[in-house]
């Protein structure tokens, strides 16, 4: 006889839910884990996001011609 020990799907911190309340649950979790795509489906698409706001890139230096002397 061999025994596995699985990790839970969830766990239910509050209440006292009876075993057709813990089915229903199961079914929505279980719904919902086969509709999340899998993670390499495919080349992201990683346009704005919110770490490109922290960094910012000098496209334009209003300053860099200030000490140019003309002839």
């Amino acid at each position: 006889m061999t025994t596995t020990m699985e990790k839970p799907l969830f766990r239910v911190l509050k209440g006292n839910p009876d075993a057709t309340e813990l089915a229903a649950l199961t079914a929505v979790i279980a719904g919902l884990a086969k509709r999340r795509p899998a993670e390499d489906s495919g080349e992201r698409n990683l346009w704005g996001r919110p770490e490109d706001r922290l960094q910012r890139t000098t496209l334009y230096n209003p300053n860099a011609f200030r000490n140019v002397t003309f002839y």
